[in-house]
């Protein structure tokens, strides 16, 4: 790496840190590489489409009896048990946005409140706590509410040009190596026509 490195940041869950720590074992890889190669191609396809990507999908309302709910709690001051209740929701699958904009407040303020430690007796006061339908969308947080942080290097302007492309295209650069690393979990790393596995292993220094 060079001295114009950065640090790059994202979640990854537990199980899935440990499916590619064993894969990245058997193929002689590291995550660096991995991430570096997935968003050189990335940026790469953006940059052929020429950013002309569809605009993402709005994510869905929340149900009005469920916003109607927060906002109860909300105005009543039962701060605890409003926490309690978005980190629910959250678990079942519901993005920030529709939870901000029941309570008019910012996405921000929501996942403080998610990331709230809720005493475990408030959890059984938790209703209406009904999954979205079906769309598009990132990985939430697991059940305590985070996921183990990782943090790899990465080239500065490579960082810059794939964040660029990802807010091009409507996402976080954290959605983009979530996808990167989940396609590499199911199919290797693309656009390799030689198995990993006939590569010589590497020679440590």
């Amino acid at each position: 790496m060079t001295a114009k490195s950065l640090l790059l940041t994202f979640r990854l869950d537990q199980e899935q840190r440990r499916r590619l720590k064993a894969r990245l074992a058997r193929e002689g890889r590291t995550m660096s590489e991995v991430v570096t190669h997935g968003l050189r191609q990335y940026v790469q396809g953006v940059r052929a489409r020429g950013g002309n990507s569809p605009e993402p999908p709005d994510p869905p309302r929340l149900p009005e009896r469920i916003a109607g709910r927060l906002r109860e709690l909300r105005s009543s001051g039962r701060s605890d048990l409003l926490s309690a209740t978005l980190a629910a929701l959250s678990e079942a699958g519901w993005p920030l946005r529709p939870l901000a904009e029941a309570l008019g407040i910012s996405k921000q303020a929501v996942q403080r409140r998610i990331r709230r430690r809720i005493p475990a007796e408030l959890r059984g006061h938790v209703t209406n706590c009904e999954p979205p339908p079906p769309f598009p969308h990132r990985r939430e947080a697991s059940t305590n509410g985070h996921r183990p942080h990782l943090t790899i290097k990465i080239d500065h302007t490579l960082r810059a040009a794939a964040h660029q492309a990802a807010a091009r295209e409507g996402n976080s650069l954290s959605q983009v190596v979530e996808t990167i690393l989940d396609r590499y979990l199911r199919h290797g790393l693309a656009g390799e026509d030689q198995p990993p596995a006939s590569r010589p292993a590497r020679r440590s220094r």
